[in-house]
């Protein structure tokens, strides 16, 4: 093939691309939203047409939302009723979201010592039931009802649309996959999912030095027009093409989640793909919570859906410095988390955007970077791994990653009845599955693993 040709063919095959897209995101999604009974399409336009609104008026929503999900709380969920009785709050009284300020932190430890208080009994039944492995090594339960579920679909869609991603874009995922064997009946549903959603899933936990090139290949087959990856695992692969001068299919933009995004990471991987890389910031108890545009100055949060504060250790409200993040999402009213602590750390801004987006920004996060696991036969795991893998076991309480060389990793655990000897064989299989033989898995049962000097349980790997 000349050429000339192959560019025609190329050109062909974006335009055939950009046609899917805009068909499914007009007619594909939409319908299939309905069949489902499901509202995400029609909440996905209204929360682009708020970024028209001004600020002032995105603000009002915010505080109108908040009154309404207070209000239910102080009707429905127990835990806030007597708490709330305690310190003789009305939400009535609510006149600014700053006064939420007047309500403590909702812990962790907090919702695992009232769980039951903190789900209200008419949405018991209907309730999504998620797990997430969270940062702090303690896998965490929560629950959400369906029309959180279609609100959080439609904010991460909307994000991800400042980067140019939207429903139907023609994207590469680099991500975390679900663990143990499939069916073959399990494995055609997914793949007819994603080819639906025009997407390609790659699983971040199998790459290693000896099948870069297998990843490399199917980027160039595939010829994505975006890429969504965790940090760690696209950094290495960057990283590989760049050292060895490989050229490959170019996408036109890469966003990265998970994992903090350091700079040096965002310039390997700009060189190695040559186009731009946009993060973004969420987490399993919000989905998408912040997300950059082109401008690249700060991810912009999603305060039409979400309450976002930072806190000093004195549970001061702060901004333009670190403090703990606290989320509040407006539209969980299957199991409300009131000024929920995530275990991360972040810079609010006072700053605007250059760009015509009016939400305000997310400076940086702090403290949430999960580092790379090796093995010695060069395989790569990014931590993420083990906050995938252990949230579904119900008899681990809290765990603790530690790798101080290649041959050895060590986790240690604290376990509650419902963990056994089958567990720890099936965590340890999916670990030699994705890591070889050759590194050896000792598992340590503790009593208690103390806080590290980052506040966090569950220690990041150095590196090796």
């Amino acid at each position: 093939m000349s050429i000339l040709n192959e560019q025609v063919t190329n050109n062909n095959h974006i335009v055939e691309m950009d046609i899917y897209s805009t068909l499914f995101k007009s007619i594909l999604f939409p319908g299939y939203e309905r069949i489902k009974g499901r509202r995400t399409s029609s909440l996905l336009t209204e929360a682009e047409d708020r970024l028209q609104w001004p600020l002032e008026k995105i603000e009002q929503y915010q505080l109108t939302s908040l009154r309404n999900l207070l209000h239910y709380c102080d009707q429905h969920v127990p835990y806030y009723q007597r708490q709330w009785k305690a310190l003789d709050f009305n939400p009535k009284d609510l006149t600014s979201v700053a006064q939420l300020a007047q309500l403590p932190p909702l812990t962790k430890q907090d919702i695992q010592e009232n769980y039951d208080l903190l789900v209200p009994q008419e949405k018991r039944a209907s309730n999504y039931k998620k797990s997430t492995g969270g940062s702090t090594g303690r896998p965490f339960h929560f629950e959400l009802d369906k029309g959180s579920y279609e609100t959080r679909q439609a904010m991460m869609w909307r994000g991800y649309g400042w980067g140019g991603v939207t429903i139907g874009t023609r994207t590469w995922y680099l991500w975390g996959v679900e663990l143990g064997s499939q069916s073959w009946k399990a494995k055609f549903k997914d793949d007819l999912f994603h080819r639906f959603y025009h997407r390609k899933m790659a699983n971040s936990f199998a790459l290693s030095k000896d099948n870069f090139h297998q990843y490399i290949e199917e980027i160039n087959d595939y010829r994505p027009k975006a890429i969504v990856a965790y940090v760690a695992p696209l950094y290495s692969l960057a990283k590989y093409i760049n050292e060895r001068g490989i050229q490959l299919h170019q996408p036109q933009v890469i966003l990265t989640g998970a994992e903090a995004l350091l700079e040096y990471q965002r310039q390997e991987i700009q060189k190695a793909f040559r186009c731009q890389v946009l993060n973004t910031y969420g987490c399993r108890e919000f989905m998408l919570i912040g997300a950059e545009c082109p401008q690249q100055n700060g991810l912009h949060l999603n305060i039409d859906q979400l309450v976002v504060e930072t806190i000093d250790e004195q549970r001061q409200t702060v901004k333009n410095q670190v403090g703990d993040i606290l989320i509040t999402d407006l539209f969980n009213y299957g199991m409300p988390l009131v000024r929920y602590v995530n275990g991360d750390q972040g810079v609010i801004s006072e700053r605007r955007c250059e760009c015509h987006n009016p939400l305000p920004m997310l400076e940086s996060v702090n403290g949430r970077k999960l580092d790379i696991i090796r093995s010695p036969e060069g395989r790569i795991l990014p931590g993420e791994f083990f906050p995938h893998l252990l949230k579904d076991f119900r008899g681990i309480e809290r765990f603790q990653v530690r790798q101080k060389s290649l041959s050895s990793l060590d986790i240690f655990i604290v376990a509650n009845e419902q963990y056994d000897s089958a567990t720890q064989a099936t965590i340890n299989g999916h670990i030699q599955q994705a890591m070889g033989n050759q590194l050896d898995v000792v598992f340590h049962q503790v009593s208690d693993i103390p806080l590290t000097s980052t506040g966090k349980h569950r220690v990041t790997i150095s590196e090796l």
